[in-house]
C-alpha cells in the first residue's frame, strides 16, 4: 500500500499528524509506544521467582504524538481570556428591560450573535482576594440557549454608545466595596448572585461550592511529618492524623472493597456484595480468586495477597495512588498493591492534590494486563490527548473527577462491565436532555428529538479505540505453546502470548449498537449457563418497545475461556503464583486450585466456551464536527431532495450540507486511521437489528408512524 501524507489539521487544532499507512497505524508513528505496550503486555506478569521490574516507570511525557508540547487548546484560550483585566466601566445606560428591547428592536442580541461558546470564570481580581477554589467551567452558549435572553445576564450596557451591547461581567464588577461605586457588587458577589440566583429560581443547576468549583488543595510541604524512607503504611497513618473521616469513608468505598450495591444488575438489585472482589467474572483475566497479588496491584491499598485481607485496617489504605501530584508514584505490577521501594514516599506525601488523569489512568487505562487491553475508550493516549481523541480531556483538560464527581470517597458513574454503583453520571448531567443549543436551527431541532431515543455517545463516539488499538477477541484455549512466536498485526500489536493465548486487536473500530435502559444482565460466578451459544457475561437490557431505553454504543468483547464441562459453570483458573498455570501449564491443576479459592465445586472435567461482554463507550468523545452525520445513518437522506422529502425548500437552507455534516472517514483514513471499511457506510447503527423495519424516516419511528416522505398524489382538476 502506498504511504499517504496526512491531511492538515484545521486551523487552531492540536490534532496529531501522522505520516504512515493505515495498515501500519501504530508502527509508523507510535512504534516506540507500541513496542512499550508489547513489552508491558508480554512481561507484566512474570513467572513466580522471576525478578520484578527494575524501578518505577517514568511519568508519561506531556507531548503530542509528534513530540510537540501538549496543550489543551480550548482551555488555554479560555484561561488566556480570563486572565485579561479590562478597563472598569463606570457609567452604564440606565434603562428598564422593556426600554432596552424597544431601543434595540431587530438588533436585540440573539444566540447567533454569540462568539464565545466556552469560558472559565477565573480572574486576577478574584485571585487577588482569595484563592481557595479553582475556576468554574462555564458553557456560555448552552446557558444563552437555555435562558433565551442574553440581557438576563448582561443586564446593563456601558453608557458609551461605541461599546458592545453585551460586555463581560468583569467590565462592570471588579473589586468589592469600591468607595467610588458603593452600590456596585464585586466580581465574586456578582457571579454568585447571578448564577446561584438563577439556579435557585429555576430549580436547576448546582448551588453548592464544590458542585461548581474544585477546592484547591493546601500546600502539604510543612504539614506532613514523616521520617526518611517511611513505609507505605506510615504515610497512611500520617494522612489519617488530619483526615480520619476520609479514612472511614474510604473503608466503605467500592475502590477499597471491590464490591458493593448493584441496583442496576437485573436480579441483583438488592445485592450489596456484588463485584470483582467477590463473584463477578470477565473474559480478560477472568477472576480475582487465587490471583490476588497480580490483580490487586491496582487496589487502592497495600498487601491484599489472599482471601484474608483485613478490610477494616485503615493503615492499609493507599492514599498516594489517588492523590500523588508529582506524577512519579507507581505500584509494582505483581506485589499486591505495594509501591516501588525506590520511590521517595515522604516527598510524594508532601505533594498531594486532587486525583488527576494520571492517578486514575495508571489503573484504568491498563485494565486487563496492559495498555488499552480491556476498555475500548480508555488508554494511555488519554494522559495527554488531542481534542480529536477526546474533546473534554484534550480540548478542555478535564480530569476524570470533573465528570465522576466524588462524595465521601464514593465516585459517581456506572458501567456495564462492573456492577457496583455509587452514583450515576451521564452526559445529560451537564448538557441537559436538550443538548443542541439552538432550537430554532433545523439540525439542532432534529438532534434534540434524537436524544429521546439515541444516547449522546452513539453519535459522538462513532468509532472507538480511535487513538490506540484495543483487544476485541481473546482465546485462552490457545495458551501454553512456548514454541509459537508472536506476530505483530497491522497495528504493531502481538497476536499471541504463551501465557494468555491468542488475541485480535482493532483500532478505529465501529461500535455495536443495542437498546439500553441502564440495567444489565450479568453472569455471576456459580450461575449455570445454557450450552446453546456464547455465554453473555454482561448484556444491556432494553428493546425498541422500552420507553426508557436508548440506542447505545458498545465495544463487544468476545472470548474463549474454561468452564466446568459437567455443571456448565464458568471456571476460575489459578494463573499467577505458586502452582498457577503460568508456572505449570496445567489447566486441570489450575482450575482445581482456582475453583477451590472461589468457593465453587469442580467436577474435574473442563471445556472451552465462547463468551461475550458488552462494554459501554463513554470516553473518547469527538468534537461535534466529528460526530456521525445524518446520511451515515439515514440512507433516505443520501440523494436529492435530502431533507426536502419532508421540508419545503424555501431557500437559504442547504439540505445537502446539513445532511452530510459530520465525521469524514476518508479524511481519517488519509490521516492514518483504520477507517477504510467505513467509507460510504449508511444505516450505520443497523436499524433492522434494533427492531425497526428500516430507515425510520421512511418506515416510521418507535412509538408512532410519522407522516414522513411524499404524500399521495392528488387528482388533477378536470
Amino acid at each position: 500500500m502506498n504511504r499517504r501524507q496526512p491531511l492538515s489539521s484545521p486551523k487552531g487544532s492540536s490534532g496529531r499528524h501522522r505520516v504512515f499507512s493505515p495498515r501500519h497505524v501504530v508502527v509508523g508513528l507510535c512504534g516506540a509506544a507500541a513496542l512499550g505496550a508489547w513489552l508491558l503486555f508480554g512481561t507484566l506478569q512474570p513467572l513466580p521467582g522471576a525478578e520484578a521490574p527494575k524501578g518505577p516507570p517514568p511519568p508519561p511525557p506531556a507531548v503530542f504524538e509528534d513530540g510537540s508540547p501538549w496543550k489543551a487548546v480550548d482551555l488555554e484560550e479560555a484561561l488566556k481570556r480570563a486572565a485579561e483585566v479590562v478597563p472598569l466601566v463606570k457609567d452604564v445606560l440606565r434603562e428598564t428591560p422593556v426600554q432596552r428591547k424597544k431601543r434595540l428592536a431587530e438588533n436585540f442580541p440573539e444566540l447567533k450573535d454569540l462568539t464565545i461558546e466556552y469560558m472559565v470564570l477565573k480572574s486576577p481580581i478574584l485571585e487577588g482576594e482569595e484563592n481557595q477554589y479553582g475556576f468554574v467551567r462555564f458553557m456560555h452558549k448552552k446557558h444563552a440557549a437555555l435562558v433565551g435572553d442574553c440581557t438576563a445576564c448582561h443586564h446593563y450596557r456601558p453608557a458609551d454608545p461605541a461599546a458592545k451591547e453585551t460586555t463581560r461581567c468583569s467590565a462592570c464588577h471588579q473589586k468589592a466595596f469600591n468607595p467610588e461605586m458603593p452600590d456596585r457588587l464585586g466580581l465574586k458577589a456578582a457571579y454568585h448572585q447571578q448564577c446561584l440566583g438563577c439556579h435557585k429560581e429555576r430549580d436547576k443547576g448546582p448551588v453548592g461550592c464544590t458542585e461548581c468549583h474544585a477546592k484547591n488543595v493546601v500546600d502539604h510541604t510543612t504539614l506532613v511529618k514523616l521520617p526518611a524512607n517511611p513505609q507505605p503504611w506510615d504515610v497512611t497513618r500520617e494522612c489519617l492524623r488530619c483526615h480520619e473521616k476520609a479514612g472511614e469513608d474510604m473503608l466503605k468505598s467500592a475502590h477499597w472493597l471491590w464490591r458493593g450495591p448493584s441496583p442496576y444488575t437485573e436480579g441483583h438489585e438488592k445485592n450489596i456484595m456484588l463485584g470483582k472482589g467477590t463473584n463477578t467474572v470477565n473474559n480478560f483475566c477472568i477472576a480475582l480468586a487465587s490471583n490476588w497479588p497480580r490483580c490487586t496491584s491496582c487496589h487502592a491499598g497495600y498487601g491484599w495477597k489472599d482471601a484474608h485481607f483485613d478490610f477494616t485496617d485503615k493503615s492499609r489504605i493507599d492514599c498516594l495512588v489517588c492523590h500523588d501530584a508529582t506524577g512519579t508514584y507507581a505500584k509494582v505490577p505483581t506485589d499486591a498493591g505495594m509501591p516501588y521501594k525506590e520511590l521517595d514516599l515522604a516527598k510524594i506525601a508532601q505533594h498531594v492534590g486532587r486525583p488527576s488523569r494520571k492517578n486514575c489512568g495508571d489503573c484504568h487505562f491498563s485494565g486487563g494486563g496492559g495498555d488499552a487491553v480491556k476498555h475500548g475508550d480508555l488508554n494511555s493516549i488519554l494522559y495527554y490527548p488531542s481534542r480529536n481523541c477526546d474533546v473534554h480531556m484534550g480540548g478542555m483538560d478535564f480530569q476524570c473527577v470533573d465528570c465522576h464527581k466524588t462524595r465521601n470517597h464514593k465516585i459517581s458513574g456506572r458501567s456495564t462491565s462492573a456492577p457496583v454503583v455509587e452514583g450515576s453520571r451521564s452526559c445529560e448531567s451537564c448538557h441537559t436532555a436538550q443538548p443542541h443549543a439552538d432550537p430554532q436551527n433545523l439540525l439542532s431541532h432534529h438532534l434534540n428529538r434524537h436524544t429521546e431515543h439515541v444516547a449522546c455517545v452513539t453519535c459522538h463516539s462513532p468509532i472507538y479505540a480511535k487513538c490506540k488499538a484495543t483487544i476485541v477477541s481473546w482465546d485462552w484455549s490457545k495458551a501454553g505453546d512456548k514454541s509459537r512466536k508472536p506476530k505483530k498485526d497491522k497495528y504493531g500489536m502481538p497476536d499471541y502470548s504463551w501465557m494468555k493465548g491468542e488475541f485480535v486487536w482493532k483500532e478505529s473500530a465501529k461500535p455495536e449498537y443495542h437498546w439500553y435502559n441502564g440495567r444489565v444482565r450479568r453472569y455471576v460466578l456459580g450461575d449455570r449457563f445454557e450450552p446453546n451459544g456464547p455465554v453473555k457475561l454482561t448484556e444491556p437490557v432494553g428493546d425498541i418497545r422500552d420507553p426508557q431505553a436508548k440506542v447505545y454504543a458498545f465495544k463487544v468483547m468476545r472470548g474463549r475461556q474454561p468452564a466446568d464441562a459437567e455443571t456448565n459453570v464458568i471456571a476460575v483458573p489459578h494463573l499467577f503464583g505458586e502452582g498457577g498455570y503460568w508456572q505449570t501449564l496445567d489447566w486441570q491443576k489450575s482450575l482445581q486450585n482456582g475453583m477451590k479459592a472461589a468457593g465453587l465445586s469442580y467436577s474435574g472435567r473442563f471445556q472451552w466456551v465462547d463468551t461475550v461482554m458488552y462494554w459501554g463507550l463513554n470516553h473518547e468523545i469527538t468534537p461535534k464536527n466529528r460526530a456521525l452525520s445524518c446520511v451515515q445513518c439515514h440512507e433516505s437522506l443520501k440523494e436529492e431532495p435530502h431533507c426536502g422529502r419532508c421540508h419545503q425548500n424555501k431557500g437559504g437552507v442547504d439540505f445537502k450540507t446539513l445532511a452530510y455534516r459530520g465525521i469524514d472517514f476518508q479524511q481519517l483514513y488519509y490521516a492514518g486511521r483504520d477507517t477504510l471499511e467505513l467509507l460510504n457506510v449508511t444505516d450505520y447503527i443497523g436499524f433492522q437489528s434494533l427492531g425497526y423495519k428500516g430507515d425510520p424516516i421512511v418506515h416510521g419511528g418507535r412509538f408512532k408512524k410519522l407522516p414522513l416522505g411524499q404524500g399521495p398524489s392528488l387528482p388533477k382538476n378536470p
